[in-house]
């Protein structure tokens, strides 16, 4: 365990330091394992661990756009910052609903499964949608 999470900051580490986006997301996947995989217990630790990553993800973004190509504006640290923290601090109600529905004991059926793999789907086509509006940008 304390291997995996050395590795995980080698790698965010040598990603800041390379400037390479790519670096971060295989980080915080590390990290955010090393949190669920040993107990798999859900508890509000986990929301504010997962608030913590986004946050860590944020900032490490953010470092690397500050030493790129582009200059940063003057007058945008204090707002972006702020926009930031919004962000972690609008996720944690959501992540509390998905921890208190991941505890609701619901018999299975047909259409609850269908639902469920529905839900996610559209999750992921989102999160496709979205990244692929940042890459064009």
């Amino acid at each position: 365990m304390l291997a995996a999470a050395g590795a995980a900051i080698l790698i965010l580490g040598l990603g800041l330091l390379t400037r390479r986006s790519g670096a971060i997301p295989i980080a915080l996947v590390l990290v955010g394992a090393l949190h669920v995989i040993p107990d798999g217990d859900r508890s509000i630790g986990t929301v504010i661990y997962g608030s913590a990553l986004l946050l860590t993800a944020e900032l490490a973004y953010w470092s690397i756009d500050e030493h790129g190509r582009r200059l940063v504006e003057p007058g945008v640290f204090v707002p972006r910052l702020l926009a930031i923290l919004a962000v972690v601090a609008a996720g944690i109600p959501p992540s509390v609903l998905v921890l208190t529905a991941a505890d609701v004991d619901i018999s299975r059926s047909a259409a609850s499964t269908a639902a469920g793999a529905t839900a996610i789907v559209a999750c992921v086509a989102l999160l496709a949608a979205m990244a692929r509006r940042r890459m064009t940008s």
